[in-house]
């Protein structure tokens, strides 16, 4: 028994930007985008709902999006020594995010992170991209399509962690017994009066880990 699993959320988290967002409003219609970001954080749209939308524009082949986002996007510094702390270590690490494998494993490959990973799946269709949920009923919680439920199971008995940074991970992370937050998750921590770490990389939270692990 490794006795701790960290779960990481992945858009915005392990990479330095959201890629889901990025990729929605650059290749997908940003008008769309927009009014759906906005009935999203005004409580009109689920989160499954919004994602869905955002990506019914996106008409794009995935090779073409794959080598964009191969030459754009960046992740967070500390990444890869976090995956090799927590194999010295022998805990449980893994990637739930609401994006897409197809998308997603491009980027470890590129960055030579094997690591296990529970996402969502897409097809990318010429008249639209269409997402394939695999995250199964909503949460009786938030009544979402959410993470709290794979996080909860990942996790077990052990000590969970929960890295993230925005409205996905809201819901896992208040099952979580400990949080490291930044942007939008930190501030609805506080706004809850939610425990939590802020972090700028992985290597604020290798350090901490590390320390409580001594």
């Amino acid at each position: 028994m490794s006795e701790r699993t960290l779960v990481v959320d992945f858009d915005g988290t392990v990479t330095e930007e959201d890629l889901l967002d990025t990729i929605a409003s650059t290749f997908g219609d940003p008008i769309v985008y927009q009014e759906v970001e906005d009935g999203l954080h005004g409580g009109q749209m689920s989160l499954k709902d919004v994602i869905t939308r955002e990506f019914e524009p996106v008409r794009r082949p995935l090779d073409e999006v794959v080598r964009w986002e191969l030459d754009n996007v960046r992740i967070r510094p500390g990444f890869r020594e976090l995956v090799e702390l927590a194999e010295e270590r022998g805990w449980r690490f893994a990637i739930v995010s609401s994006g897409f494998h197809e998308l997603i494993e491009p980027i470890l490959e590129r960055e030579g992170v094997d690591v296990e990973l529970h996402a969502n799946r897409v097809d990318a269709r010429p008249d639209g991209w269409r997402v394939r949920w695999q995250y199964g009923e909503d949460c009786g919680s938030c009544g979402e399509s959410c993470k709290r439920s794979v996080a909860e199971e990942l996790a077990g008995e052990e000590e969970l962690v929960y890295i993230g940074d925005g409205y996905s991970d809201r819901c896992a992370a208040e099952l979580a017994d400990r949080v490291f937050a930044r942007r939008g998750l930190a501030e609805w921590m506080d706004e809850h009066g939610l425990p939590y770490e802020p972090f700028e990389d992985f290597f604020d939270v290798t350090k901490s880990l590390d320390g409580a692990a001594r």
